[in-house]
């Protein structure tokens, strides 16, 4: 198969980014829907975050988008409640805090109420609100659009933390019809952003659901390596440190020490 140079992929626009996030709603309905009893409480990878937290702080996301000031008086809060974590990942955990202990029935609406709203309200964002950027602490060098944080990293956000649940759960994941363009649009941010840095241009082959082969870096590839796609983007988001990456050795390094907000 044909490498794809991870810096021509581009972005995805607004409509197909509109259909990203409504089939991982559906997809978030059903799984909501299914889950029973103590699995509400069944622990994560992420952090001290049990399955309902992980509910919690993705109502907390839309939340967020539906009202003007839910993301600064949280961005607040998080100084003041966890001072010691990185800003992003406490802004994250008061979102989670703030529907905790919120009934599982309760959850499953506020959840398909407030994402119904925050879909329909990106879709209509006026493009000089989507301009708009900050900095994120922690990656100072970056800044980030709402539009990109509207159309891509809410859907991925949801994406992997589907993934999270079933993971909690024992359940399989289905990566579901766009998860080779929601890898891809990864792949684009790994080499468009400083995250790949110093590492050599190499050749990965990402496997199973969601996969394709990149070269990422520049210049002629020094290796070649493969890993399962999902498992990658575990990596890459810092859910796993020690991803299954075969190939060359040079290229297996690299591609394993990559790391990246998601």
């Amino acid at each position: 198969m044909t490498a794809v140079l991870a810096e021509q992929i581009g972005r995805a626009d607004r409509p197909r980014c509109r259909q990203h996030r409504d089939a991982e709603l559906r997809a978030w309905h059903d799984l909501l829907a299914s889950i029973e009893g103590d699995e509400w409480q069944r622990r994560t990878v992420c952090d001290e975050w049990d399955v309902a937290d992980i509910a919690g702080h993705l109502i907390g996301q839309a939340e967020d988008v539906n009202r003007p000031f839910s993301f600064p008086r949280r961005y607040r809060k998080a100084k003041r409640v966890y001072p010691g974590v990185l800003r992003i990942d406490a802004h994250m955990m008061v979102q989670a805090d703030e529907h905790r202990g919120t009934p599982p029935a309760d959850l499953r609406t506020e959840f398909d109420q407030v994402w119904a709203k925050a879909t329909r309200k990106i879709s209509k964002e006026p493009e000089l609100m989507r301009r708009m950027s900050m900095t994120v602490e922690g990656f100072e060098s970056v800044k980030l659009s709402l539009g990109y944080i509207h159309d891509i990293l809410l859907a991925r956000d949801l994406w992997m933390h589907r993934d999270d649940v079933c993971q909690a759960l024992g359940r399989p994941f289905d990566a579901g019809p766009n998860a080779a363009e929601l890898v891809a649009q990864v792949m684009y941010d790994v080499i468009d952003g400083p995250w790949w840095g110093e590492r050599p241009a190499v050749e990965v082959e990402l496997t199973g659901p969601g996969g394709g082969t990149y070269l990422l870096g520049r210049g002629e590839p020094v290796g070649r390596a493969a890993v399962d796609a999902v498992a990658y983007m575990r990596t890459l988001s810092g859910r796993d440190d020690a991803p299954v990456v075969t190939g060359d050795p040079v290229a297996t390094e690299a591609v394993a020490s990559c790391r990246m907000p998601f």
